[in-house]
């Protein structure tokens, strides 16, 4: 029997002694921590929350969730889905906190999205930053390298007071959380790649856009 990464193994962005951070286990962090558990062997994951019952809609957690930590619960289900690959949490994400040279930020809010950015920012052995942002219909990501920290640090970065509140109850759904996921794992993967060939073979779009009611993808 084919083992879970047995038909990826000669893939040339895989790395499984890769070791990555991902800020938030909500929307965007619970299906990128299974995603990307499929491919790594180590995982660090920023989140203080629980899993309550209006998260059941978005997010990859079930009713046997509920009142879990959500880092909790993704290690749990870690166990069944990716049985190689360590989670570690790391409780919430502070301004200093700690991150790897590849870092997702998956955060629902812009001020944990910055101190997760300025952390990657200031190591000198920085790759690559991911910033995944969505609504229910929408989503953008934005595949950060050190060449373009002053492009991302200038324009898309604002403040919390300045992005539009949304209804609760329609903040995300299933098929575009699972959809950003994909995304930010293929910035993964396309960076891992061009590394390992030392040429930029495949694409690393600065900004990839997804807007559901017209099928679009823009980047």
């Amino acid at each position: 029997m084919l083992g879970i990464r047995d038909r990826i193994k000669e893939a040339p962005w895989y790395n499984p002694d890769q070791k990555v951070t991902i800020g938030g286990l909500g929307s965007i962090g619970s299906w990128l921590t299974f995603m990307m558990g499929r491919i790594v062997n180590t995982i660090y994951v920023y989140d203080f929350d629980h899993v309550e019952e209006n998260n059941l809609g978005g997010q990859l957690y079930g009713k046997h969730h509920i009142s879990l930590d959500k880092s909790v619960a993704t290690i749990n289900s870690s166990k069944l889905y990716n049985p190689k690959t360590k989670i570690i949490p790391r409780g919430k994400f502070e301004e200093g906190s700690g991150v790897t040279p590849i870092t997702f930020a998956g955060f629902d809010n812009m001020l944990a999205r910055k101190h997760m950015f300025e952390s990657w920012k200031s190591m000198e052995n920085k790759e690559l930053y991911v910033d995944g942002r969505l609504t229910a219909e929408q989503f953008w990501v934005y595949a950060i390298t050190p060449d373009r920290i002053e492009r991302y640090e200038k324009d898309y970065l604002p403040d919390d007071s300045e992005i539009p509140e949304l209804p609760c109850s329609f903040k995300s759904t299933t098929h575009i959380s699972a959809m950003i996921a994909s995304v930010m794992t293929v910035m993964f993967t396309n960076y891992t790649n061009n590394k390992k060939f030392e040429e930029n073979i495949s694409e690393l779009p600065f900004e990839t856009k997804y807007i559901a009611p017209i099928n679009l993808f823009e980047s």
